[in-house]
């Protein structure tokens, strides 16, 4: 049976899933509720619409819609593979929406972002987020490590993205360099996988490049 259209917008309970069709309605996350009330939310999803960090290809900023749209599909199921729950009847998710900040003005825009996240957080709320070029990490840690502490970072990519420039500059490759200078993660705690670009220093991550993962066996 199909759920009514629109429930980005007109659904009570913040669990469940829904099985709203994929062409049409407005688009949030896996179509949860639109709202900025955190008073009964597990986890409040934030998108990043920012790209003006990359040295290359941009369209990132597109990433919120597009994963929007794409969990539309998603939105359904009520048993993940392998886990035998559904995170959406387990969790009372949001759709916080994007986060605001003037593109305009590049160099105010990480303290903007940290803000939005730190607002979230301060309301004991999980957030996942979604970019964005990868420099809207650091922020986003800025604001996690404010309230938790020093952090473990988990990072796949194919760069390092810790090359030491400028302290000033807006760059998705330097960000978890900045990151573990001022003791925003632990390097000693962290692990960078699938690394395939060289770096002359690993500043004191656990690294795992692409040719190791290769070979890797999922026991290792």
């Amino acid at each position: 049976m199909s759920s009514p259209p629109d429930q980005a917008m007109l659904r009570e309970s913040l669990k469940g899933v829904t099985e709203e069709a994929t062409y049409g309605g407005i688009l949030s996350f896996m179509r949860r509720r639109y709202t900025r009330d955190l008073g009964d939310a597990d986890v409040a999803v934030l998108g990043i619409p920012f790209d003006l960090a990359t040295t290359a290809r941009p369209g990132s900023r597109f990433g919120p819609r597009g994963v929007r749209e794409a969990s539309a599909s998603l939105a359904w199921e009520r048993k993940a593979v392998g886990w035998g729950f559904s995170p959406l009847e387990t969790l009372a998710i949001v759709d916080y929406g994007d986060c605001d900040f003037d593109a305009g003005h590049p160099a105010g825009v990480p303290d903007e972002i940290y803000e939005c996240a730190r607002q979230i957080l301060a309301t004991d709320t999980a957030l996942l987020s979604i970019g964005g070029d990868h420099f809207v990490s650091y922020p986003l840690l800025r604001a996690h490590a404010e309230k938790h502490g020093e952090l473990s970072l988990i990072h796949f990519d194919a760069h390092s993205d810790t090359w030491a420039e400028d302290s000033q500059r807006i760059d998705h490759g330097t960000m978890f360099y900045h990151a573990a200078q001022q003791g925003l993660i632990s390097p000693a705690h962290s692990a960078q996988i699938g690394l395939r670009t060289h770096n002359d220093s690993d500043h004191g991550f656990h690294i795992f490049d692409a040719p190791a993962v290769h070979d890797m066996k999922p026991a290792d």
